[in-house]
């Protein structure tokens, strides 16, 4: 059977249950996964058809040797992410853990062989006290603000191009344009016309007029601020 993200949750939280030195009931899922205990048997026989896992009516659960590989996948993936988390970004225990039980379902195993690999490689930047990973922890700890895009930016105000969040051919033509991060735009006014507005500011020392859809795609960080 294909691993849904709540047939993962079941084989991971089986998994966790034995790793606390208990065998896994229905009561235990119950508790641990948040549903009642109707909802763990009804699963669990599902479960138990596909050979995940074995369980007896009110006897205990049991993974298979097929589910307890699987199972293990999962939570080697939940243990790089809640480690990427708190080493990487800061994180505390319980966010790392609980952003982690998200994302877990979501990544193939070349990302998560990617972020292991990243860890790794800061861990031991670290270790051997590597200027750059100094001033990279600098930055990420220091304030910053997040991109804004150009239809919301205070009237006059200024910025630096971030990002471009357009698609297909309105991404080609901003591109074209020579809309690409690191490009600074000011003088942002707007003023009506269209739907949405008109949007006017100085790019490259040249006045540009947008409408409400390029305004929306042209992502602005604004230093300093």
């Amino acid at each position: 059977m294909s691993l849904t993200a709540r047939v993962e949750d079941y084989l991971e939280a089986v998994l966790d249950i034995e790793m606390s030195g208990m065998v896994a009931t229905v009561t235990q899922l119950a508790k641990s996964l948040g549903v009642t205990k109707a909802t763990v048997t009804a699963s669990l026989k599902k479960l138990d058809e596909s050979g995940l896992l074995a369980h007896e009516r009110y006897g205990d659960v049991i993974l298979t040797a097929e589910g307890r590989e699987k199972a293990l996948a999962i939570y080697r993936r939940h243990e790089f992410l809640a480690d990427f988390f708190m080493r990487i970004l800061g994180f505390s225990r319980e966010r790392a853990h609980n952003v982690a039980c998200v994302m877990e379902h979501e990544i193939d195993e070349n990302t998560e062989r990617r972020l292991a690999a990243f860890t790794d490689a800061m861990v031991l930047a670290e270790r051997d006290n590597e200027a750059w990973l100094k001033e990279l922890r600098e930055r990420m700890d220091a304030p910053h603000e997040l991109p804004v895009p150009l239809c919301l930016m205070d009237e006059g105000s200024s910025g630096v191009i971030a990002r471009i969040t357009a698609q297909y051919e309105l991404r080609r033509r901003l591109n074209a344009a020579g809309f690409s991060p690191g490009v600074d735009i000011s003088d942002i006014r707007k003023t009506e016309g269209l739907p949405g507005g008109v949007f006017t500011f100085v790019m490259n020392g040249m006045g540009i007029r947008f409408g409400i859809a390029e305004a929306s795609a042209v992502w602005l960080y604004q230093p300093g601020k």
